[in-house]
């Protein structure tokens, strides 16, 4: 008797557990319901151009698309600007993200304009570097 009411609580609690796992459809099934625009052929040039360029990845190995972005200021421009920044207490430390006024981005961007037609700047607490 013992063994019957052992062998039907198991029976029910996998049955339970199975009904527990049926509670709707798949998530993603969208996918499934996909119609290309490209042809295999296409596809598959595609994947060839890809792997000719580099940017199928390999193992562990991610490629990584570079993208430099051009400003259009010099170096010294941009040396400038970041000290004037640093200056004005505007580099952002830890959480701690500070807002520039109006006022101080025209600071900034003086700084750099003076930086690309060479005026000196004095920076206070600032030690001159060169770079050789």
């Amino acid at each position: 008797m013992k063994t019957a009411q052992n062998l039907a609580l198991s029976i029910a609690l996998a049955l339970g557990a199975g009904a527990a796992f049926a509670e709707g459809p798949i998530e993603g099934n969208e996918v499934f319901n996909f119609q290309s625009t490209l042809s295999r052929a296409e596809v598959q040039a595609q994947a060839v151009q890809a792997n000719q360029a580099g940017l199928v990845a390999r193992g562990e190995i991610v490629p990584v698309q570079e993208t430099l972005a051009d400003s259009g200021l010099s170096r010294a421009q941009v040396r400038a600007e970041a000290i004037e920044a640093r200056r004005l207490g505007l580099i952002a430390s830890g959480e701690i993200l500070p807002v520039a006024t109006p006022a101080q981005v025209e600071q900034i961007r003086t700084a750099g304009l003076r930086a690309a037609t060479g005026d000196k700047l004095v920076q206070s607490g600032q030690p001159a570097v060169t770079a050789n």
